[in-house]
């Protein structure tokens, strides 16, 4: 793994909170999957959903307000 897709995934994760899904190509172009991870990170929105089928997990924290 480049180290330009190393540190692209894990400013993914910390942003999305899930791991997304790589090209079905074996030998794909690693910079350039890097460079679509930071743009989503940049943009807010996981354009890997679409290109790739990434399914997003349903994170179930605690609550914003808690009510006694």
């Amino acid at each position: 793994m480049s180290k330009e897709l190393s540190r692209a995934l894990y400013d993914f994760i910390s942003k999305f909170d899930y791991y997304p899904k790589y090209p079905r190509e074996i030998g794909f172009d690693q910079i350039e999957y890097a460079k679509e991870l930071e743009k989503c990170i940049e943009d807010n929105f996981d354009y890997t959903i679409e290109k790739y089928g990434t399914i997003p997990s349903k994170k179930l924290g605690r609550p914003d307000v808690i009510l006694d």
